[in-house]
């Protein structure tokens, strides 16, 4: 039996459905630049911070390559989509919040992305409220896959780590709820990580809207409020 009681979302790729405007962002910023950055390369950063997305670009393209002028061209091209497109928010979404807070089960957000841009899609999506905790990159020394960002959810919130389930799309932020001694629980988004983490995953589902079905079977199974138990 599992104990449940404080569920921490990733952002980009599982809460919302960016991953596919980085990429194409990242195309294009790095065509201006003169290099080819295609969906292979870019998709290998998913889930890293800014520091490790840096480092995989320099190895692959050369100490030459102007990470941080490509760095500020992607983001521009990338909220520029957003802004005539809109934050693609992930089916289910709002219903597993609208669930886990009647459940009285806390909700936090831990992201590789920096503060800024995180606030501001939680704010344009209209969630920002809706967390007890949010966490990004710039809080901690050591992005995913090292444990340290949900590790500082639990201790903000003064949770167990035994009992926080952990919503990842990515390979680093499998490892990183693994490594925090938490349920991971893969909802692939792009690219499902490689099956030699299948050990490491606690449960997968196909969408946030499988999650909330599952989670919500359980809790009526024994209504607890502030805890969801889980075979």
């Amino acid at each position: 039996m599992s104990e449940v009681r404080l569920v921490i979302f990733d952002m980009d790729g599982l809460m919302f459905d960016t991953e596919r405007i980085a990429i194409e962002a990242w195309r294009i910023a790095g065509g201006q630049l003169g290099y080819e950055i295609p969906p292979s390369m870019s998709g290998e950063t998913i889930g890293l911070d800014r520091h490790g997305t840096e480092k995989l670009f320099m190895e692959r393209l050369g100490p030459s390559f102007p990470y941080r002028e490509a760095r500020r061209l992607r983001i521009e091209h990338a909220n520029r989509m957003i802004e005539t497109e809109g934050v693609p928010v992930k089916s289910g979404l709002y219903a597993l919040l609208d669930f886990l807070d009647g459940a009285g089960v806390k909700k936090a957000v831990a992201t590789s992305t920096e503060r800024t841009r995180a606030q501001r899609l939680l704010t344009l999506a209209k969630i920002d409220a809706r967390f007890d905790a949010i966490l990004c990159g710039d809080d901690v020394s050591n992005g995913k896959p090292c444990p340290d960002i949900f590790l500082a959810a639990a201790r903000r919130l003064d949770c167990d780590p035994a009992a926080c389930m952990v919503l990842e799309d990515s390979q680093s932020g499998l490892v990183a709820a693994h490594r925090a001694g938490m349920l991971p629980v893969l909802i692939p988004d792009l690219k499902r990580p490689p099956k030699s983490l299948n050990p490491l995953i606690f449960m997968e589902f196909a969408s946030l809207d499988q999650v909330q079905s599952h989670l919500k079977t359980a809790w009526l199974r024994a209504p607890e409020h502030g805890a969801i138990r889980l075979p």
